[in-house]
């Protein structure tokens, strides 16, 4: 189970970028330990302020947050953490993310 904090009913993850398909992908990191995390935000503002304003996302609930984990061989969740410069996603031509869902806070 997961906290809320914040007014989201959910957690934000970044995706890979698309690949011309409609399928996306979960965005995981390889830790300098070696072990895999999940990246996952409490609001949007946290993502774009730790991912880039450039990074796609989507909205999971407790139970999608779940069935990831099960997906995937996820070690740790990583909450509200900022990534690395160079890995951030960077899009001078808006200041909004792309997303795979709609944001449910519009």
């Amino acid at each position: 189970m997961f906290e809320h904090r914040g007014d989201s009913p959910g957690l934000y993850v970044p995706l890979q970028p698309s690949s011309g398909t409609t399928t996306r992908t979960v965005d995981l990191r390889i830790l300098p330990d070696g072990r895999v995390g999940l990246a996952a935000y409490t609001s949007l503002p946290s993502l774009v302020q730790n991912c880039g304003n450039g990074q796609p996302w989507g909205l999971v609930d407790e139970r999608g947050l779940a069935e990831i984990r099960a997906s995937a061989d996820i070690d740790v969740v990583l909450l509200d953490a900022p990534l690395p410069l160079l890995d951030r996603r960077i899009n001078s031509d808006s200041k909004t993310p792309d997303t795979f869902m709609t944001d449910p806070l519009r």
